[in-house]
C-alpha cells in the first residue's frame, strides 16, 4: 500500500548548459562534461571575459527576464513526460518553482510576478491551483516538497522546478569581490551557471513506475560563515544530513553516492568534507561502518557549474536517471546544500523499481 506521506520522483526534465533537455544533461553531468564556455561577462581583476555555464539559447540573453524561458523548457518535458505515462491530466497538475533567495545579489522586487507572468504568456494559461513560488534559492527544495506532500491527496502528480541564471554582470561583479567567483585573481572560486530543472513528484509506491523515493528531508543552520581561513564549523550541514539520516532510518554506511553542491570554493568544500566525515563515524565505534568499496560522490557543478536554486533538483533528476540505468553502486543516495545565508538540507532518497 502506498505511503501518501512520502513522495517519490517519477520523472524530470532540464535546460542546463550541458543540454537542451534532461537526458542530454544527465548523459553531461554522467561523463563529467565540462560545458563551460566563453560569455560575455566581464573579469575586471584580469581584463578578460569570464568562463561561464551558458544555456545554448538563440541569443545572450541577461537578467531575470530569461528566467520564465529557462522555466518553461524544463516544466514542458515534465508535462510531455506526464501526459505520455498518462497518470494525471498534465493542465490539473500544480508547479511549485524555487528562485534565487531574497538577498541574492541584483536581485530585483517582483521576481516571482515576473517568472508567473513569463510563464503565463507561454503555456497560455494560468498556473493550475496548488502552484506557487518560494524565494529559496538552493535550499527552497525543502519548502517545495514539504507543500506537495500536504497537498498530495488532493494532487497526486506535482511537478517541482528550481531555476535560476547567475549570468549578470552585477552578480559577478559581487562574489568577485567577495573572492569567490573563480577569476584571475582566484583560483579555488566557482563558475557561474544558470539553469532550470523539474522533477515529477508522485506519492511513494502509487503509479507503479520506477521510482526515486525521498525517505528523509532535514534542514538547519550554519552560524558560522564559511572562510579558506581555519577549520570550519560544519555544525549546520553535519546536523542537516544526520537528522535526514535519521527520517529515512538509514545508516550512513547504507548509502553508496552523495550528490553535493561542491562549486569549487574551499570552504565549501572543507564543511562538506568535514559533515560527511562526522555522519560516516558512528558510535558506539566511532569509525566508519562502510565497506571497503568507499562512497562515490558525484558532482553535478562540473557539468552545468554554479546554478542556484536549480542545483538539487537537477541533482535529483540525475539520481532518478542513475537509478534507472543501473549506474548506481547501492540504491540509497544523499543530496545536499547550503546557502549563503547559512542554510543547509539534506534528502536521503532510495530508487526501486
Amino acid at each position: 500500500m502506498a505511503n501518501e506521506r512520502t513522495l517519490s520522483v517519477i520523472g524530470y526534465g532540464m535546460w542546463t548548459a550541458a543540454g537542451h533537455d534532461g537526458p542530454s544533461s544527465v548523459a553531461a553531468m554522467q561523463t563529467g562534461m565540462n560545458a563551460a564556455r566563453e560569455s560575455p561577462l566581464w573579469d575586471f581583476t584580469g581584463g578578460v571575459t569570464l568562463s561561464a555555464f551558458q544555456v545554448n539559447a538563440l541569443h545572450w540573453w541577461e537578467g531575470e527576464g530569461f528566467l520564465p524561458e529557462l522555466a518553461f523548457q524544463a516544466i514542458k518535458q515534465a508535462l510531455d513526460r506526464i501526459a505520455e505515462l498518462e497518470i494525471a491530466d498534465p493542465a490539473a497538475v500544480p508547479i511549485l518553482i524555487t528562485v534565487a533567495p531574497k538577498r541574492r545579489p541584483a536581485r530585483t522586487e517582483g521576481l516571482e510576478q515576473t517568472l508567473l507572468s513569463g510563464l503565463k504568456s507561454r503555456m497560455g494559461r494560468e498556473l493550475p491551483d496548488g502552484s506557487g513560488v518560494h524565494p529559496g534559492g538552493k535550499t527552497g527544495l525543502g519548502v517545495l516538497l514539504t507543500k506537495a506532500t500536504a497537498q498530495i491527496a488532493k494532487h497526486p502528480v506535482q511537478i517541482i522546478v528550481g531555476v535560476e541564471s547567475l549570468l549578470r554582470q552585477d552578480i559577478v561583479r559581487h562574489y568577485i569581490g567577495e573572492n569567490r567567483l573563480m577569476c584571475v585573481a582566484n583560483s579555488a572560486g566557482f563558475v557561474p551557471g544558470e539553469a532550470a530543472a523539474a522533477l515529477i513528484v508522485a506519492a511513494s509506491a502509487a503509479t507503479g513506475l520506477p521510482e526515486l523515493v525521498l525517505q528523509g528531508m532535514a534542514e538547519a543552520q550554519e552560524k558560522t560563515p564559511l572562510t579558506d581561513d581555519g577549520p570550519p564549523a560544519a555544525t549546520g550541514l553535519t546536523t542537516a544530513i544526520r537528522s535526514a539520516l535519521r527520517a529515512a532510518n538509514t545508516p550512513m554506511h547504507d548509502v553508496g553516492t552523495l550528490f553535493s553542491d561542491l562549486n569549487g570554493e574551499h570552504g565549501k568544500f572543507k564543511d562538506n568534507l568535514v559533515a560527511v566525515m562526522r555522519n560516516d563515524a558512528l558510535p558506539p565505534e566511532g569509525k566508519s561502518r562502510r565497506p571497503k568499496k568507499g562512497i562515490e560522490h558525484w558532482n553535478a557543478a562540473e557539468a552545468i557549474g554554479e546554478v542556484g536554486a536549480a542545483f538539487l533538483p537537477a541533482a535529483l533528476g540525475w539520481a532518478f536517471e542513475a537509478g534507472r540505468q543501473g549506474l548506481l553502486q547501492l540504491p540509497k543516495i544523499l543530496a545536499y546544500a547550503g546557502e549563503d545565508d547559512g542554510s543547509r538540507i539534506a534528502i536521503v532518497g532510495e530508487f526501486s523499481g
